[in-house]
Formats: structure tokens, sequence, C-alpha cells
């Protein structure tokens, strides 16, 4: 036998239609809020590395070539580098094909931190020996990229990128 029970239900019932429903209006905010952020983050930043990007492709046979006579030149370049707190100095020590020093260099270091360009740094590097170019930077803590860039009469001879960790 079954009892009466004072358990009325309110409202309408679900039904496969009202569930539809209700999916449907969720996805929907779910996608209408996913385009609004997708283009609100397009809107701030482009993605755009270079500020140029279609210059920077027309150069980069010119950078093939440099890339190739910097091989034919057969450098090599050792840094050594001292940390003082936020203080680093690089040294740089370049020699030729036959292990003697390259003089008469003009030098540069630019440090390159890779979350964003607006800590990155340019110092020239003087030199101390033969062969033998240093420069300091303030850097504060992290993964850094150091490009040392030497020239002659304004020609570039030489490019070299390296990790640097500042601790």
């Amino acid at each position: 036998m079954i009892e009466d029970s004072d358990y009325h239900p309110k409202g309408r019932p679900w039904t496969g239609r009202s569930v539809l429903v209700a999916l449907l209006a969720f996805f929907a905010v779910m996608l209408g809020v996913n385009f609004y952020m997708a283009r609100v983050a397009i809107k701030t930043f482009s993605g755009l590395d270079v500020t140029g990007p279609y210059d920077a492709g027309i150069a980069y046979n010119k950078e093939i070539d440099a890339a190739k006579a910097q091989n034919a030149l057969g450098w090599t370049v050792d840094l050594t580098r001292i940390q003082d707190g936020p203080a680093i100095e690089v040294t740089a020590t370049i020699k030729d094909k036959a292990g003697q020093p390259v003089s008469g260099l003009d030098a540069s270091l630019h440090f390159f931190y890779p979350a964003t360009r607006a800590l990155d740094q340019d110092t020239i590097a003087s030199a101390v020996a033969e062969g033998v170019y240093t420069g300091a930077a303030q850097l504060r803590r992290g993964h850094w990229d150091v490009q040392v860039d030497l020239k002659r009469n304004g020609e570039r001879l030489f490019r070299s990128r390296n990790p640097l960790d500042i601790e």
C-alpha cells in the first residue's frame, strides 16, 4: 500500500527540451566570453615581436650571407663573467683560426631578457688586452641572453649570442 505524501513539486518539471535549452545557453555564454577575451588579448598584444616584420624578412638573406662570412673567419669567442650582486661584468676573448688574439675591433654587448624587451640593455665593451674586451651591466635575476657584436670600420664581422643566468 502506498501512503499519501505531503510533497507537491513546485515549478515546471525538467523535460528534454528544457535541458537542451539550458545546455545551449551555457555553451553560448562560454563561447561568447572566450571570443571576447581572445579579441581583447589580440587587441592589446598582436604577437609581433619585431617592429618591422616585413623589413626583417627582406633583410634575412643579408643575415645568411653575414653568417657565412663569419664562419669563414673561423673566430672563436669565449665569454667569462664576474657577478657582484646585480652588477655583472662580461669578458669576451676573441681568437682567430690560428688561436691568435684578434685586436682592433669595436665590441658591444647586448643583454636580452626573453620575457620583455623593456629590460634589454646595450653596453660598449672596452679592450682590456689584445683580443680581450669587457663590458658591464646591472641585470636583474633570471635567464638572459648576451649578444656580442664585433665590428671593424663600422662593418659587422662577428655576432655571437649566448645564454647567461643571473643568480
